[in-house]
């Protein structure tokens, strides 16, 4: 790989104001600061004045690598637009000088890509590459990022950083201890999204992260995910492990973790498992209601209530939770009239954190042609990436919607290619359907 040409030095102009305009400016200013002390209050002895905030240093060679990467992380108070504008023109500044100095700091390298303006981003992500190669994780990181916050949701769209690529880097940020990273890839691993969902692996990665956790992470948060990544394996040993740190950290109040519990010991011990929710239904109302829900229609723990259930499902419906909740009830006419309209919409707001709510969506409509959602794009994007990833199930959700007579998304020839692809992987129940794609 070609070595990429530091940017040239930056010109650091400081315009100096006119004489002419300097008196005028003193004597209105000096006019207005009497006035002002006249009409204030006087100052009360030993009370405490607000300090200035102070003053960045004028910026040199020497200094121009410890500015840079101080003001490349993030403020930690309150900062105008104005300084905000400031504080980004110095960094910018102040990273491209020290690459300039020094060429081979890959840290430098990723802060100047990093402060780059979108119109540059072919350019900053040449030197995210070039700094990745050179086995910098935060640029393994940074590429990924790009991915997740520039290149989805739009398959007309040519992806700088594919997902593919995404996937990779994000992996080798990981294997490469970089905190996020590894906290991140846990997450996806059992979310879905980007990358191939593992159960297996996700604990891996989970424990990584409650070892080396991320800056500003919450190890009580790692914990629990954790606790509840681990309560999902076949081991005995590691599902008692699990169920453990939920109980730890339930009793230290962190949030999610009662919920978490609750879901775990559901089936071995319903009455705790009913009161741990009810509990938690106040600090978490967004995550409790929907097994709570579940608990109270089929009667698990105690009496069955199906319309408190839909009372607690239908008053917390902000959530995407809540939403996938209500949304399977619409889809198998449980307490609720059957509607898959309606179980079409919500369900495909779920599907933003829910990979199977997302599937959910895919064969409503390709079962139910007259039914419409709102950004058809979106969910044939990612219902593609599932698909690319060989989620169970998802190659022949996809193959079935644009085969469907759905208009939104019949695509005969598209879905001939799906099979074409599903049949190279090995899936015989393929076979005929791709004979009849080449009949055609």
């Amino acid at each position: 790989m070609d070595m990429v040409i530091p940017p040239k030095r930056p010109e650091i102009v400081r315009r100096r104001m006119s004489p002419r305009a300097v008196v005028p400016s003193v004597l209105l200013f000096s006019t207005l600061a009497v006035a002002a002390a006249l009409l204030l209050p006087p100052k009360i002895s030993g009370a405490a004045q607000p300090e200035a905030a102070p003053a960045e240093p004028a910026l040199n060679s020497a200094n121009a690598g410890e500015l840079c990467l101080r003001l490349s992380e993030n403020p930690k108070g309150y900062m105008s637009d104005e300084a905000l504008r400031r504080r980004w023109a110095l960094r910018s500044e102040s990273c491209t000088l020290a690459f300039v100095n020094q060429p081979e700091n890959t840290h430098f390298k990723v802060a100047v890509a990093r402060s780059m303006p979108y119109a540059r981003k072919l350019e900053a992500l040449a030197l995210l590459r070039e700094a990745a190669a050179q086995g910098n994780a935060e640029a393994y990181y940074e590429l990924y990022e790009h991915h997740k916050s520039w290149d989805r949701g739009d398959l007309d769209k040519v992806p700088m950083v594919t997902r593919a690529e995404a996937d990779r880097a994000l992996h080798k940020a990981a294997e490469l201890g970089h905190p996020f990273s590894t906290q991140m890839l846990a997450i996806l691993l059992n979310r879905g999204s980007t990358v191939k969902r593992d159960p297996v692996a996700a604990r891996y990665w989970a424990e990584r992260a409650v070892a080396n956790p991320a800056k500003d992470a919450s190890k009580a948060d790692l914990q629990v995910l954790l606790g509840r990544l681990l309560v999902t394996s076949d081991r005995p040993v590691e599902r008692a492990r699990g169920i453990d740190i939920l109980e730890r950290m339930a009793a230290a109040g962190v949030f999610g973790a009662r919920r978490e519990l609750a879901i775990a010991i559901r089936k071995d011990d319903p009455v705790r498992a009913r009161t741990l929710l009810e509990e938690s239904l106040r600090p978490d109302p967004g995550g409790a209601p929907p097994p709570l829900a579940e608990m109270l229609i089929a009667g698990e723990g105690g009496p069955a209530d199906p319309k408190r259930a839909l009372a607690l499902l239908t008053a917390r419906t902000d959530t995407t939770g809540v939403k996938g909740a209500l949304g399977r009830l619409y889809l198998e006419g449980k307490v609720v009239p059957r509607d898959v309209q309606q179980a079409a919409n919500l369900l495909d707001q779920a599907g933003a954190w829910d990979l199977d709510a997302r599937l959910d969506v895919v064969r409503i409509l390709a079962g139910n042609p007259e039914v419409r959602i709102k950004n058809a794009k979106h969910l044939l994007y990612y219902a593609t990436e599932a698909a690319e990833l060989d989620e169970p199930g998802a190659m022949a959700a996809l193959i079935d919607l644009k085969l469907s007579e759905n208009a939104q998304f019949q695509d005969r020839p598209g879905a001939c290619k799906l099979i074409e692809t599903a049949v190279g992987r090995g899936d015989r129940s393929m076979t005929q359907r791709l004979a009849d794609c080449r009949a055609l």
